[in-house]
């Protein structure tokens, strides 16, 4: 088996979310077995994965019974039957995720990727397995893959009976056997929230997904965000990523990013305009909005309503220069509207010169990216 690279490119947000959930898996020790190599690399947009890590996925323990990723038997909640319910296509499976390892035919067309792979199915050898109900196994289990359907996704796969209308009211969409693979990691890249969402922050290219979806879990994953909004999330995000690394204006430029959600059975997309990224992504307006942490400041700027900022700020002066013993029952409820963080509560003074400070980059920026 000669060692390869599989090189992936971003498509839809459905496929670029199950690359994001293999990948994530991809890092994980327990995932692999014997494994020394390179498992993946990211170079500009694109991904390029070692074609030896899928031998050594360890596939007993990951999609079956008590499976890390899922439990592919049966009725699961994301990719229902996949494989059947007494699990007689358990071995088709571990030996259709082993053959990407090997050679592949890329001359067919896939319905989601730009660079469709299909295994070589004579390679799966039925004689291994001496039974008719064994050929009859992997048959069934090649001819329902065949086509885009529920058993890909649950909520978004067309069936036979039932074309869903995101898929323009069609029923047959031909997808290649990586892309197979990948949509079932899908639901691994979605971060589950407090109200009972799951959201995906998608974008034109996989290191930025990858790293911003990290993000999101780390930040909003174990967090109550009752009252959040999707807007506020997707920026805030977007602050942290610039503040952590040096991304550049045209790289956000270029990303389109939208967050994805999924809430009950319904899909819904928010996306940020540019001008606002273009704000948000500034180092020094990140920095700042990331001290300040709080939502009324974030939300003046999501509004354009930016003199705002000055207001909150001049009013919040005011109150802070009286000693706390003198400040009244309305100058407390203003601050209490206004800030939410104990340590800005306790520093009002400081806070609002923050806020000043912002208001000030962001007539700056706003003055740049109009010259340009």
């Amino acid at each position: 088996m000669q060692e390869q690279e599989i090189t992936l490119y971003p498509s839809n947000w459905l496929y670029n979310a199950g690359v994001v959930g293999f990948l994530s898996y991809l890092e994980r020790d327990d995932y692999l077995q014997n494994h020394n190599g390179d498992r993946f690399n990211f170079n500009d947009n694109y991904v390029r994965i070692n074609n030896q890590v899928f031998i050594n996925i360890n596939v007993n323990d990951n999609y079956f019974e008590n499976g890390k990723v899922i439990n592919l038997k049966g009725k699961n909640q994301y990719y229902p039957n996949f494989i059947d319910v007494k699990g007689n296509q358990k071995w088709v499976f571990e030996n259709f995720v082993k053959e990407f390892s090997n050679q592949i035919d890329n001359s067919k067309g896939c319905s989601l990727c730009s660079t469709p792979l299909y295994i070589l199915k004579e390679n799966i050898n039925p004689d291994l397995h001496n039974n008719q109900q064994n050929i009859d196994q992997k048959d069934q289990f090649f001819n329902k893959i065949e086509n885009l359907n529920m058993i890909h996704n649950k909520l978004l796969g067309p069936s036979d009976k039932f074309p869903n209308a995101y898929w323009n009211m069609r029923d047959k969409f031909p997808i290649c056997h990586l892309c197979t693979f990948i949509l079932i990691h899908n639901h691994l890249a979605l971060t589950k929230l407090s109200d009972g969402s799951e959201i995906f922050i998608n974008a034109l290219s996989f290191k930025v997904m990858y790293e911003m979806n990290k993000l999101v879990k780390e930040l909003f994953g174990k967090e109550e965000i009752a009252g959040k909004q999707k807007s506020e999330i997707l920026a805030m995000s977007v602050i942290e990523y610039s503040r952590r690394l040096n991304v550049s204006l045209g790289l956000w430029n270029q990303m389109n990013l939208e967050i994805i959600i999924k809430l009950n059975n319904s899909i819904d997309t928010y996306s940020l305009p540019y001008e606002t990224v273009n704000l948000i992504s500034d180092r020094k307006i990140a920095s700042l909005l990331s001290e300040i942490g709080e939502f009324s400041v974030l939300d003046s700027l999501l509004d354009n309503e930016e003199d705002r900022l000055l207001d909150i700020a001049y009013r919040l002066i005011r109150i802070g220069m009286k000693p706390a013993q003198d400040r009244n029952k309305s100058d407390n409820a203003l601050v209490n509207s206004f800030l939410h963080k104990e340590h800005n509560k306790n520093n009002i003074l400081n806070v609002s010169q923050k806020i000043l400070e912002l208001y000030a980059n962001i007539n700056e920026r706003r003055k740049t990216y109009a010259r340009r």
